[in-house]
């Protein structure tokens, strides 16, 4: 699958349930990471922004890794 359109329009203040919900096979970029944001209470309320700083990464790397895993899944 290539980039669409709107996978390119990721922002960092989408939640971790907008994003599943647009895009599902963002699920294996967190199972990769052994980050365990899927299935968390928490989804529906942290951003990308919150999760990034939360794992120790900045933001904008962590989201162009994020659209890039969705471009190749």
């Amino acid at each position: 699958m290539g980039l669409s359109g709107d996978t390119m329009n990721l922002s960092a203040d989408m939640t971790v349930r907008e994003l599943i919900a647009r895009h599902p096979e963002a699920i294996q970029f967190f199972l990769r990471r052994n980050m365990l944001c899927v299935g968390c209470p928490t989804e529906e309320f942290h951003t990308l922004a919150e999760v990034a700083r939360i794992h120790g990464e900045v933001t904008d790397h962590f989201i162009e890794e994020l659209v890039r895993s969705i471009g190749s899944d």
